[in-house]
């Protein structure tokens, strides 16, 4: 039996009529993203860079690749679903020939997202390298990240750590303003570089193909199905339990310590309800520090409004700021969004849900205060107004998602005829929060 025996048994077999809907609609898709992707691009080819440009674009691509990296260790990246286990472990057919087709489309999405990432970019601070060199060194870095993922994965290292140091060591370079001095021309053999370096780990990743065992193919199978499920039914909970329970296992353990909040005669006198909500606001603090990912994203998105400001859109700075306010403070909600989720837990705490909400709001609402309060300072056409709308807006929209009811998927479905079945009632549920945060990206643009 053939590699191409096994994925014709394995593939299921799709009228050509569903085939063809599901084409054009991914192809309206793409060609929706590409039309925003050229003109932000376009912006950024015809805007005269300003000091400092060429500092930013390559601490931003630092970043990128980092995070880059870190989401495909999450998925494997190479995996295999319960479906396909059996015959990459059990059959006679080469276990590299299996996986070799997956790994062939990772590194072309890898490279289309190593293209998108410099068109970002270029929006952003203009174009400091020429275009084409710009797209083939995107290009390049995307596939060597994703190959030099798959040796880390056979080799089963934990980066993780050293890769959190480099995200922030690129959060700190981007709110540090030097000029780096890139002459004409200078660029010339990057591009050739890059493609060397990441066609070498693509061969080593291609030959560690064959070795990779269930323990590393089995983790991002299920990561990747629980995604899926998630992204279907519209419902992000699944998602974030299986991510929970994996930063769970890598921690291993923790050391317990007493809640307890007051003096000696804390233990003989029963606790008040202010002691009670003292200690609930310590413990969403500590899951700060046995969850640092949640600070390094909170703190990656500070050059966010300023970065908008410098490239040459103003206007837009204000809105930025509301958003990426409300993506920061969402990372430190985590307790909010866990009591408000589990009604069995609130009854074991034994106090109001008014409370126990208000209890878990302090450290999302103070990681607010303090973000704004910071991008404030140093974003142009930002002002203390615009801060302030921000820092409220953003824990008004985080507590709206956290408080939202469990989503309803019986909800009524109107027929538009162009658009085809549509369900309202559903859309009304999922726009808890989004729609508020338009309308404060609105009010910050208008002020």
């Amino acid at each position: 039996m053939t590699a191409w025996a096994v994925r014709r048994r394995l593939r299921t077999p799709v009228p050509w009529r569903l085939l063809v809907a599901r084409l054009y609609s991914r192809l309206v898709v793409f060609g929706i993203v590409a039309l925003v992707a050229y003109g932000w691009a376009y912006a950024g080819l015809t805007k005269a860079p300003a000091a400092g440009s060429a500092w930013s674009a390559l601490w931003l691509s630092v970043l990128g690749a980092a995070v880059l990296m870190k989401a495909a260790l999450a998925f494997g990246p190479v995996f295999a679903g319960a479906d396909r286990m059996f015959w990459v472990l059990s059959s006679p057919v080469r276990r590299g020939a299996l996986l070799r087709p997956r790994f062939f489309g990772l590194l072309v999405v890898a490279a289309g997202l190593g293209v998108a990432w410099t068109a970002a970019v270029f929006g952003l601070v203009g174009a400091v390298v020429p275009a084409l060199e710009a797209v083939g060194i995107g290009a390049a870095v995307g596939v060597a990240v994703v190959a030099f993922a798959v040796v880390v994965q056979r080799g089963r290292w934990r980066p993780q750590g050293w890769l959190s140091g480099v995200v922030g060591l690129a959060v700190v370079a981007l709110l540090v303003p030097l000029e780096l001095g890139v002459e004409p021309g200078a660029t010339g053999a990057l591009p050739v570089a890059a493609w060397v370096l990441a066609i070498g780990l693509a061969v080593a990743a291609g030959v560690s193909l064959s070795r990779l065992r269930r323990s590393d193919l089995a983790a991002g199978g299920s990561l990747a199905g629980v995604a899926k499920v998630s992204v279907s039914w519209f419902d992000l909970a699944l998602l974030g339990a299986i991510l929970a329970e994996r930063r769970a296992r890598a921690l291993g353990r923790v050391k317990s310590a007493r809640l307890g909040v007051g003096g000696r005669g804390a233990r003989s006198a029963p606790p008040s309800r202010l002691s009670r909500v003292a200690a609930l606001a310590w413990t969403d603090a500590l899951r700060l520090r046995r969850t640092p990912n949640a600070a390094l994203v909170w703190a990656a998105l500070l050059p966010a409004p300023a970065l908008v400001a410098l490239g040459g859109e103003p206007e837009f700075a204000a809105a930025v700021q509301v958003i990426a306010a409300f993506l920061a403070t969402d990372r430190l909600a985590a307790g909010l969004r866990f009591v408000c989720r589990s009604p069995a837990v609130r009854r074991v705490l034994g106090l109001p849900d008014r409370t126990l909400r208000r209890a878990h709001l302090v450290v999302p609402a103070a990681g607010a205060v303090l973000w704004c309060a910071v991008t404030t300072a140093f974003t142009p056409h930002v002002s203390v107004l615009n801060g302030l709308v921000s820092a409220v807006g953003a824990v008004a929209v985080v507590y709206r998602i956290a408080t939202r009811p469990p989503v309803d998927h019986g909800a009524a479905i109107v027929d538009f005829g162009l658009f085809g079945p549509t369900p309202l009632g559903l859309i009304v549920q999922l726009s808890r929060g989004p729609a508020l945060l338009t309308v404060l990206a609105l009010v910050q643009t208008a002020l």
